[in-house]
């Protein structure tokens, strides 16, 4: 199985600070994705985990998906941001690779225990974030923070 954050070689221009880190792993997280045809869809998740803050990459646990996996599958460019947008007003775009076994789903289930030990996930999005943009309101709003070429 190949393993998505060792596809990524070199330095990634997208790191992730130690708040953020914080927030993307304790915060309600909004994920948003689109179909094939454009069709947008938003859903929260709650059960996340930063793989490596160095290189942007992300795993979110599949407990519930339905519009969002399907989405993912057809097309996998995806969204983030958190609930708490006034401390942390980050939005965070990446492309997304989903894992059904593995590496990926045993972290999965690690996160799921530690958050409710009844859920078992169906599976993991793993995430490589390509762009970072403030989201805080002002003349900066929008603006482009990091980047990976």
């Amino acid at each position: 199985m190949k393993m998505f954050h060792k596809i990524y070689f070199g330095d990634s221009v997208v790191k992730l600070t130690e708040e953020m880190v914080k927030s993307l792993e304790n915060e309600i997280v909004f994920i948003a994705t689109a179909s094939k045809d454009g069709v947008p869809n938003v859903a929260a998740m709650r059960a996340i985990k930063v793989l490596d803050a160095e290189k942007g990459i992300v795993l979110i646990a599949d407990n519930f998906m339905n519009k969002t996996l399907k989405n993912i599958l057809e097309n996998p460019k995806v969204a983030l941001t958190t609930a708490n947008c006034k401390d942390m007003p980050y939005q965070y775009k990446g492309t997304a690779e989903y894992y059904k076994e593995g590496e990926y789903l045993k972290i999965a289930e690690e996160v799921d225990k530690a958050l409710k030990p009844d859920l078992k996930p169906k599976g993991a999005v793993v995430i490589k974030i390509t762009e970072i943009y403030n989201l805080k309101s002002g003349p900066d709003a929008g603006k482009l923070i990091a980047k990976d070429e």
